[in-house]
């Protein structure tokens, strides 16, 4: 019930997409305010890691963002961490949110701003191997499109959601060392590759330099990611 004893509201059920290892969600559950909750990720190795987190406590589906396969308004909250930044069709995955929720839902959505100000950690990365011959990473809308509030806002107006809130802000990682800043670039997927085609005596060099700049990122403050965040209503 609320403050002043009123109705009692129903639990909720909740969305997520690109929910990755799901470690917020396995945070989160079990919560009396939620009734179901379904994750959902496109890659089928992050969804074995979100089943292991999870158990029964939700359902997972292998499913791409923009092309949800559930009824409408079967949700009444859709999450999306970091995920806007991933979806090759932004459009689409807005579409879909706003098809999925009931009407009053609500939904909450973040990604990472490529090269946003005050980024100590992938622009870190960037830095470190770019002149071992990183290639620019992918150019994608969701990765541009926070650094334009109006235009964030629009987007989600464009495909039917009420007043949005948008704002900028920084996630910072709890990496302490240099080793950590290490671990946290190697599980980085595109880094995987590159450092994979390197020769054994470049890799070690890179590997190097990626310590060097974390270590000199941490000694001037904390790793963080910046990011943009939006919640909107249908």
């Amino acid at each position: 019930s609320d403050d002043g004893g009123g109705p009692r509201r129903p639990p909720l059920r909740v969305v997520e997409t690109h929910c990755g290892d799901a470690q917020g969600a396995s945070r989160l559950l079990p919560a009396p305010a939620v009734a179901s909750y379904t994750a959902c990720d496109f890659s089928p190795a992050m969804l074995a890691r979100a089943q292991e987190r999870l158990g029964d406590r939700a359902e997972v589906v292998n499913t791409d963002s923009a092309s949800l396969p559930f009824e409408n308004e079967s949700f009444d909250r859709y999450v999306s961490n970091l995920g806007c930044c991933c979806a090759p069709d932004l459009d689409g995955k807005l579409r879909e949110a706003h098809r999925v929720l009931a009407d009053g839902g609500v939904a909450a959505m973040s990604m990472r701003i490529a090269n946003g100000e005050g980024d100590t950690a992938f622009a870190v990365i960037d830095e470190a191997l770019k002149g071992f011959g990183l290639p620019p990473g992918p150019d994608r809308e969701g990765l541009r499109l926070g650094k334009d509030l109006p235009a964030l806002k629009a987007k989600f107006e464009g495909v039917g959601f009420k007043s949005p809130v948008a704002w900028r802000t920084w996630i910072t990682l709890p990496i302490h060392d240099e080793a950590s800043f290490q671990d946290f670039a190697i599980a980085q997927l595109p880094v995987q590759k590159f450092l994979a085609g390197l020769g054994d005596g470049e890799k070690a060099e890179a590997v190097q330099a990626l310590r060097a700049a974390g270590r000199k990122a941490l000694d001037e403050g904390a790793i963080q990611i910046a990011v943009a965040a939006v919640v909107a209503k249908k």
